[in-house]
């Protein structure tokens, strides 16, 4: 039986995307029995897929503070190079058009925050933490949230226990 690392190995090629015969030729096993590893180790291959994305995602990822500098210098330099242009010229008709749509993107990216009042925090820690139900809306056995089982009633239809 060859060793974890080579079943490591098999784990991390097939998260790359290679095909089994491929995996087989570089771990130095049987096309099977790589299949078979693979099959007895569904999850942990899945989850070596979902880490490689994750990473590939981050570092392609910009983060929104950076969109909204690098659209924020752009549209200063747009602003910038309309106010010295003639807007009878054909390319500011561009331009403009550029600008309408780099305010546009960067509207996106601006939402209104929405900052709390010292009592909207509490309020809302409040109702994130209270009980469901007030036990004492609900003395011991007057009330419940639960439907009554249904009984047969002897002929194959079904009664509630409170028809009684």
């Amino acid at each position: 039986m060859k060793d974890n690392e080579t079943k490591l190995a098999c784990f991390e090629l097939r998260a790359q995307g290679k095909s089994l015969t491929s995996i087989a030729d570089a771990v130095g096993v049987r096309r099977q029995t790589v299949a078979n590893w693979l099959n007895e180790h569904v999850e942990e291959v899945e989850n070596l897929k979902e880490l490689a994305l994750d990473e590939l995602r981050e570092t392609c990822r910009m983060t929104k503070q950076t969109r909204i500098e690098r659209l924020s210098a752009r549209l200063e330099q747009i602003t910038a190079e309309l106010e010295t242009r003639d807007f009878s010229d054909v390319p500011t008709v561009k331009l403009v058009e550029l600008e309408l749509k780099t305010r546009a993107e960067l509207a996106k990216e601006f939402a209104e925050p929405h900052i709390r009042s010292e009592q909207q925090l509490r309020d809302a820690k409040a109702n994130r933490t209270a009980p469901l139900i007030a036990p004492e809306l609900f003395p011991k056995g007057e009330a419940t949230l639960l439907p009554e089982p249904e009984e047969e009633n002897g002929n194959g239809r079904k009664r509630s226990r409170l028809a009684d």
